[in-house]
């Protein structure tokens, strides 16, 4: 069976594929990172759906190749590796300017780009884009004719008002994220200033600075600066948006977040320990 490029498709058939192309990437995601590594599932992925969109973005990028490549093997490894590699930096770039913060990290992998990309994962892209293409690609369009035009259309109106509810809501919860982080930043910078002449204080870490000051409230909470103390105690409430994100991702790292993001991966350890 010839594979055809996917712009000559249906542009809600080809929304379908893009949809079950972030499913298989959210499933591999959650086999290999959370189950293989963390050993315990792991919603992967920004959505609150068992998506990865830049997968859908890979596939679908692929599957915009020419004929003549889509039907090889050789060329079609190495365009695969390209394309996915690229979608992969240019969205690991995005998200780091939009939000100041790195969600993937890969440092520690031989043959890596700032971190953002890897040739582990782009030679994986390569072999993924050929079982995509050659094996998974032709069920698909078998599964697709059998639909039919009426449940194809149905299918993917709906799957789309939930994918843009989703993605309102992830935005949202990004957008929260990064608030709640610059709040951390923000409140620490306050303590340090505010404290440091104080024998009591400690301000080594961040924290550091938060325990040291809750401690000495605890004893002496009308000494101390009232205002700081409820900006420390009103980040309580906006811990567990962040702590999600770094379960979900636990390579995060931040340059202008670096303290907030190591104390709250200290929290989530301390949290694990005395379950």
């Amino acid at each position: 069976m010839e594979i055809l490029p996917i712009y000559t498709l249906p542009v809600k058939s080809a929304f379908l594929i893009f949809i079950m192309f972030s499913v298989m990437g959210w499933c591999s995601e959650v086999l290999y990172v959370g189950i293989f590594s963390e050993h315990k599932f792991v919603n992967r992925g920004f959505l609150h759906g068992p998506l990865c969109p830049i997968y859908g973005c890979g596939g679908i990028a692929i599957l915009c190749l020419p004929v003549e490549i889509l039907n090889s093997w050789i060329p079609l490894f190495f365009s695969s590796m390209v394309l996915c590699t690229i979608v992969e930096y240019f969205v690991s770039w995005l998200l780091e300017k939009l939000f100041h913060t790195l969600w993937w990290d890969y440092s520690d992998h031989k043959f890596n780009l700032n971190g953002r990309i890897c040739l582990l994962n782009s030679v994986l892209f390569g072999i993924m884009g050929i079982l995509t293409v050659h094996f998974v690609q032709p069920f698909i369009i078998t599964f697709l004719d059998w639909l039919g035009d009426f449940w194809i259309s149905l299918s993917s109106s709906i799957i789309a008002v939930f994918l843009i509810a989703d993605i309102l809501v992830t935005v949202k919860r990004l957008v929260d994220f990064n608030m709640t982080m610059e709040k951390i930043k923000t409140v620490g910078e306050m303590a340090k200033e505010y404290f440091k002449n104080e024998e009591w204080f400690h301000g080594e870490t961040l924290s550091d600075v938060i325990a040291s000051v809750r401690e000495y409230a605890s004893t002496e909470k009308a000494k101390i600066n009232q205002n700081i103390l409820e900006r420390i105690e009103g980040l309580q409430a906006r811990q567990s948006n962040v702590e999600s994100f770094i379960k979900r991702f636990p390579t995060l790292k931040s340059r202008q977040y670096k303290d907030g993001i190591a104390m709250m991966k200290q929290r989530l350890k301390e949290l694990s320990k005395r379950k």
